[in-house]
């Protein structure tokens, strides 16, 4: 199988761009970004784009996938049957690989469900491409962990570069896989160039595996600063994401999400439950010291 028409959906996103530069980096590829005609997002010369209406026809989306070898679709995952739709054009136009809108926690894990219960959407999402495969449509599912360098510069992940101010859930004991988005784009290439080991099924990568409290450290030796240290349970962050989310205040997506990554939890620590797809998809890990030198720097990882 080839695979070298490929069409991304959320090209301009945090996902997307290093997508996209890592397809274009790795070469052989004629890359494809779906965007909607009220979008402003440029992108590379190299890139062509096709525009459809804001709500995602079904024939226009028929329209845009003919042709296309694989479509990786990047949109946020809060309209369900919205991205299902896009699934059931993917595989009616003739998509050979479709790779859903996953790139995080291990959804086929019961207890990651259990965990962050808002990731149900996602495995429901993948379950639906799961159907399309006697169509001759084959899917395969990104699971990278927390994105390590989006998830340091904004915050996201309870560290302020700004105040040098840390939140430790918990014991601040508990590993946590992530990848950085760079990476991310690596594993898809990987993919694209490994479709008959990746068909059908999730893979898993990661850049490194760290603790709270070795981040903590990190941080203060790249700083030179000691940091001011709140603390905060797991259980506490989940239970005000939920209930922030039942009030559709989607801040709550941050507190359940840290609160499940964070938990210690086995299920939350795919390096010790699955099997590492690095070397398959050329992921490389890399040290935490280094990678929080750069970020703190500035610098692109």
């Amino acid at each position: 199988m080839s695979l070298k028409n490929v069409l991304v959906i959320g090209a301009s996103g945090n996902v997307g761009k290093p997508t996209v530069d890592a397809l274009l980096k790795a070469g052989g590829f004629t890359v494809t970004a779906l965007t909607r005609k009220g979008s402003s997002s440029t992108f590379p010369s190299e890139v062509k784009v096709h525009n459809i209406d804001d709500t995602y026809p079904q024939d226009q989306l028929l329209e845009a996938f003919k042709g296309q070898d694989a479509v990786i679709n990047l949109l946020p995952p809060r309209d369900i049957n919205q991205l299902n739709s896009i699934a059931d054009a993917a595989a009616q136009a003739g998509v050979k690989r479709f790779i859903p809108s996953e790139f995080g926690s291990d959804t086929a894990e019961p207890k990651m469900m259990e965990l962050i219960p808002m990731f149900g959407g996602k495995a429901a999402m993948t379950g639906h491409i799961k159907s399309k495969e006697s169509s001759g449509m084959s899917w395969t599912g990104v699971v990278n962990g927390a994105f390590f360098d989006w998830g340091l510069t904004t915050g996201f992940l309870g560290f302020d570069l700004n105040t040098h101010t840390a939140t430790i859930y918990d014991s601040g004991d508990a590993n946590v896989n992530s990848t950085i988005l760079s990476h991310v784009g690596q594993a898809v290439v990987g993919i694209l160039n490994h479709p008959d080991e990746t068909a059908n099924r999730y893979v898993y990568v990661q850049t490194l595996r760290f603790t709270q409290n070795e981040l903590l450290a990190a941080l203060e030796k790249s700083t030179g600063k000691k940091w001011t240290v709140n603390k905060r349970t797991c259980e506490e962050s989940r239970q005000t994401g939920g209930e922030k989310l039942g009030k559709g205040d989607m801040s709550g997506v941050k507190d359940l999400i840290v609160g499940g990554i964070y938990a210690g939890e086995p299920a939350a620590d795919y390096a010790q439950t699955r099997k590492l797809d690095n070397d398959l998809l050329g992921v490389k890990e890399a040290p935490l010291q280094e990678l929080v030198d750069k970020i703190v720097k500035g610098q692109a990882v």
